[in-house]
């Protein structure tokens, strides 16, 4: 008999045994020690005049069924005699069982003579009970209690950890739900479409380390948003916003979100430049109450008419230009995040661009991706892509082929976002 309870208990162990293959074994380890009989787990309620009675199975062999749970919904045993173990809070074996008792049994189809009532214990406090029911009198004369005791603690503890699994088993997926359900709310504020600009071709690339990011940014036709021009030979004025909100996952997309929907608020006119959103968008973010976090975005606008960039940075990596003579300019002028000061006011800049110029633009992410050997990408690594590069797929192409092999493979630790534009005229 030891042998096999060992065995049971040995099954029981098993980190991966579902809930129910669980219960089935604890039964078994119950049978090879007491014999047919019934395990039933009871909660006291606060009222102290009731159990919940969490479940019952039987662990009759020579039934068909060796497990059978007969719990749905709330059932609860009332009896005296019970309650006057449970008030002492202590373990007893009842070689005969009152009438009430009895027949609180018999509601779940367990006719019982004899019980044990067995505490299980968490953290030295305890937590449940388990009466163990009889179909004879004096089943359990010979049941020394503090093994009973020690066995349905070692069984519980066993059970406990199975059900904090699945519990937690649970959890996780709820967690993963939401966190997919907010992936595709930031998914949504993303361009869902190519934007036609005349005169300028753009590629995009974006992948966050979470299910969902704290990098965003769009892209905007300017000529039909405000200019309403419809002249399909005419090269389009457009702008380009790219952001990161700080921290990444969950809480960095939601920030997002909510910057994008003050970004939807705004409303431009002829003479408005990059530098008024973000006045407009900061000012904004102090109606609530601070959290803690902030943004940092770079606005970029182009008008081909004077073939001027204007563009304002708000604590954003700075923008690559590459002429196409080859030469190389970094737009340094920066100014604070969103979010740190409610009354600051950005300033434009505007540099003019020769038709052929690559423009990129890009978030913290790809310069501080980190090499098995922390070391970071860096934007001097940038800065020689962007040299080589013939066009705005290639671009992203020669970017992403270099974080990888820089990455050595491994998964990037916060989120990436880079825009490529090349002005034609």
């Amino acid at each position: 008999m030891r042998e096999e309870l060992l065995r049971h208990i040995q099954a029981l162990s098993n980190s991966k045994l579902q809930q129910i293959s669980a219960l089935e074994m604890f039964a078994k380890c119950f049978h090879s020690v007491y014999g047919d009989c019934a395990f039933i787990s009871l909660e006291v309620c606060p009222d102290a005049e009731l159990c919940q009675v969490r479940l019952v199975f039987r662990t009759d062999e020579q039934q068909e069924v060796h497990f059978e749970n007969f719990i749905d919904g709330d059932a609860y045993l009332q009896s005296d005699q019970l309650m006057d173990i449970l008030d002492q809070g202590k373990p007893e074996i009842l070689s005969h069982i009152d009438t009430d008792l009895a027949n609180a049994l018999a509601n779940y189809l367990l006719p019982t003579q004899s019980a044990m009532v067995l505490p299980i214990y968490l953290d030295g406090v305890i937590r449940r009970w388990v009466l163990v029911s009889g179909i004879a009198p004096n089943q359990f004369a010979h049941v020394e209690l503090e093994q009973a005791v020690l066995l349905s603690n070692l069984a519980g503890t066993y059970m406990a950890r199975i059900e904090e699994t699945e519990a937690l088993a649970r959890a996780n997926s709820w967690i993963k739900k939401e966190l997919n359900d907010i992936a595709r709310i930031h998914s949504l504020l993303l361009p869902q479409e190519q934007i036609k600009l005349n005169g300028t071709r753009y590629a995009t690339y974006f992948q966050s380390c979470d299910t969902a990011g704290g990098d965003y940014f769009d892209i905007v036709n300017l000529s039909e948003l405000i200019f309403k021009n419809s002249d399909p030979e005419k090269a389009d004025s457009w702008g380009a916003i790219i952001a990161d909100a700080s921290g990444h996952g969950a809480a960095a997309a939601v920030e997002v979100a909510m910057f994008d929907a003050i970004l939807r608020t705004y409303r431009a006119t002829h003479e408005d430049g990059p530098a008024s959103v973000f006045n407009y968008t900061n000012r904004y973010f102090f109606t609530r109450k601070l959290r803690g976090s902030f943004i940092t975005a770079l606005i970029l606008s182009y008008d081909p008419d004077t073939q001027m960039l204007t563009y304002a940075n708000a604590g954003h990596p700075p923008a690559l230009l590459l002429s196409p003579d080859g030469e190389l300019h970094i737009l340094q002028e920066a100014d604070i995040p969103l979010g740190v000061e409610q009354d600051w006011q950005w300033q434009n800049v505007r540099v003019r661009i020769k038709p052929g110029t690559l423009i990129v633009a890009y978030t913290d992410g790809i310069t501080e991706a980190m090499s098995p050997d922390r070391q970071q990408f860096g934007l001097e690594r940038l800065v020689t892509i962007v040299r080589q590069s013939q066009d705005v797929d290639d671009c992203i192409a020669r970017v992403r082929a270099a974080l990888h092999a820089h990455q050595d493979g491994r998964p990037h630790t916060d989120d990436h976002a880079l825009l490529v534009f090349k002005v034609d005229n």
